[in-house]
């Protein structure tokens, strides 16, 4: 439905001003919507266009490279595994490895504060309680009722 106009609001006895007011504002709200709709679109048409336009350059340089090279080594200008060799490590200088994580630290070696005696103890020999971790040697405090 369109927005609604004078004419047709003064002539429909069913349709009050506020609903002929809010038909308009929806009509008002769709058209911007649209508009995003289409400019959005006209984007993904352009980015689109644009990463095709890359993916052909990208083989005629993959193309032009490996004619290049295969002319180079055909006139002994180059040793082909040489090239292969440099070639590798240089992927390898431009994509590093990242770096190895440290070992997790085993749960048996895990301390704790206890928050009775503030004793450093092993996480096996705690009792985890609201307030936090409490060791086996200090009486765990009373339970608090649910309220």
């Amino acid at each position: 439905m369109g927005r609604i106009g004078f004419w047709q609001l003064l002539l429909d006895d069913n349709l009050s001003y506020w609903e002929a007011q809010k038909i308009n504002e929806a009509s008002d709200a769709a058209d911007v919507a649209q508009s995003y709709a289409y400019s959005a679109q006209q984007s993904a048409d352009a980015s689109h266009a644009r990463i095709n336009q890359m993916s052909r350059e990208i083989v005629m340089l993959r193309t032009a490279l490996t004619v290049l090279a295969n002319v180079l080594e055909d006139a002994k200008v180059i040793d082909g595994a040489q090239l292969d060799a440099k070639y590798a490590a240089a992927v390898e200088a431009a994509f590093p490895k990242p770096p190895q994580q440290p070992a997790p630290v085993p749960a048996s070696e895990i301390k704790y504060t206890c928050l009775k005696c503030r004793q450093q103890v092993l996480a096996s020999t705690t009792l985890m309680t609201a307030d936090g971790p409490v060791c086996e040697r200090c009486p765990p405090p009373p339970a608090t009722p649910y309220r």
